[in-house]
């Protein structure tokens, strides 16, 4: 697992937060033609990471079940456009602490989806304005992450941990 610590940023702003794969970051930005944007309800975190606005949360805090939907489209390309990696409104299905990260493939608003990740969440922090927060979640890739990222990570590779805040109102599936 990338080592990574709980900044206050990634915690304080609404939203999914991740950083991918610190190593991934750094090469895309190393690339003379690199681009990297982040549109409708995502931007560009420092750290670098980046952050997807919260759009709907289906959670049940006794049950540890449900899921949380943000929205926004980031993409990172580089070498003429012979790489390409694009995360499309993700999803976190949570069942007791664990989930499935997934993105949508852009087909069909968004009910076509692509799992790219394992999840180790744990409980949420409740806050006593009703949000949850759930910081370090570990994440491993998948066999379709992998292929996101055209086999540089082999599935079951860890990635940089995800952060998660849900406002009060998100939190109880506004």
């Amino acid at each position: 697992m990338t080592s990574a610590t709980t900044s206050p940023d990634r915690l304080q702003q609404p939203g999914l937060s991740w950083g991918i794969k610190r190593s991934f970051i750094d090469y895309i930005h190393g690339l003379p033609d690199a681009s990297v944007s982040a549109v409708d309800g995502a931007v560009v975190d420092p750290a670098p990471a980046f952050r997807f606005a919260p759009d709907r949360a289906d959670y049940d805090v006794e049950t540890g079940t449900g899921v949380l939907r943000f929205r926004g489209d980031v993409r990172l390309s580089g070498h003429q456009g012979m790489m390409f990696v694009r995360l499309l409104d993700p999803w976190i299905a949570l069942t007791g602490g664990r989930g499935i990260l997934s993105i949508s493939t852009g087909e069909d608003a968004g009910k076509e989806r692509t799992a790219v990740a394992v999840l180790h969440a744990g409980a949420p922090i409740a806050a006593a304005d009703g949000s949850l927060t759930w910081s370090n979640i570990e994440v491993a890739i998948t066999d379709e992450g992998s292929a996101l990222f055209d086999g540089q990570y082999a599935a079951g590779q860890p990635m940089d941990p995800l952060f998660v805040r849900l406002p009060g109102r998100d939190s109880r599936g506004a």
